[in-house]
């Protein structure tokens, strides 16, 4: 038996799942002394006992909640982008370990109580180090990124910005919240070494004999989340599914720079940066604009 139900945007499901720690902890003001005493690599900070704190947390994330997050936490194929993610980064330390502490049985994250209040403080703490670094500016003019991501690149053929254009692909008006300059760069201009299996269009057939095609947005062991070609969701359950076949390659061109310039590249950067809310694309645009006066440049 198959249910199907266009219904509801899954992003924010993804926000705060799979968050978990395994390594011995200490509180988020003796992590940052340390961060400031023993020099900028986390990696190579050590406790007085010999063990580095920040780096037991790196270790426990890695190996506990890299699979769903990243490595990096900047986003995984199961999990969302924590590092820059305002959902995540707008919580108080209490309110985040709470959520590790009890989970979100209703977005299917489980609770991690049974790790206690000192694991949890640990990868709180090596969660917060990792977001403290600073962003490296963003080139680019984003008025004429705008004009690129709704024209020439087509990007809005499949992808929403701004409350604009469609829904086949993800929605990117927050996607530079969480995704600095330069992995925008890569996604745009190699997008099946980055997105793997998240920008592929899967083919799913029932034992009933219905057909899919569409982008897995969610995935349990019971249930696939399937987002089709016309924007609708379809909750299939697993037992009903008779085959699943993946493309091989992406639906995301792979051709972007040859159809791009690379001062256009960095338009479109510049225009998803402005639209995640860091910086408005008309005072971006002068400011540019301003500097390319004063340097006799103009391009």
């Amino acid at each position: 038996m198959r249910r199907s139900e266009p219904s509801y945007t899954l992003c924010a499901h993804f926000v705060l799942l799979g968050i978990v720690a395994t390594a011995a902890a200490i509180p988020w003001t003796a992590l940052k002394l340390l961060a400031a005493q023993e020099g900028s690599d986390p990696s190579r900070q050590r406790s007085a006992g010999g063990q580095s704190a920040v780096h037991a947390g790196k270790q426990a994330f890695e190996s506990s909640c890299g699979a769903c997050h990243g490595l990096d936490a900047r986003g995984g194929q199961h999990g969302p982008g924590i590092v820059g993610n305002p959902d995540v980064q707008s919580l108080a330390d209490r309110a985040l370990a709470e959520v590790i502490r009890n989970g979100i049985p209703t977005k299917g994250m489980p609770s991690f109580g049974f790790l206690g209040d000192r694991q949890i403080e640990t990868i709180v703490g090596y969660l917060r180090l990792l977001a403290s670094g600073s962003p490296k500016a963003v080139k680019g003019d984003p008025l004429q990124g705008e004009k690129l991501f709704f024209g020439k690149a087509d990007c809005s053929e499949c992808h929403m910005a701004g409350g604009k254009g469609a829904f086949i692909a993800s929605d990117l008006s927050r996607f530079a919240q969480a995704h600095d300059a330069e992995e925008i760069r890569k996604v745009i201009l190699r997008p099946g070494n980055v997105l793997g299996s998240r920008g592929q269009l899967v083919n799913v057939e029932t034992r009933d004999g219905s057909r899919f095609s569409g982008f897995v947005r969610n995935e349990d062991n019971f249930s696939l989340q399937l987002l089709s070609a016309d924007g609708a969701f379809h909750l299939l359950m697993k037992q009903d599914i008779l085959k699943l076949t993946p493309q091989p390659n992406s639906l995301m061109p792979s051709n972007y720079g040859e159809r791009l310039t690379a001062a256009e590249i960095e338009d479109v950067i510049s225009y998803l940066t402005a639209v995640a809310g860091a910086k408005t694309m008309r005072r971006a645009s002068a400011v540019r604009r301003e500097k390319a006066k004063g340097t006799g440049n103009d391009d």
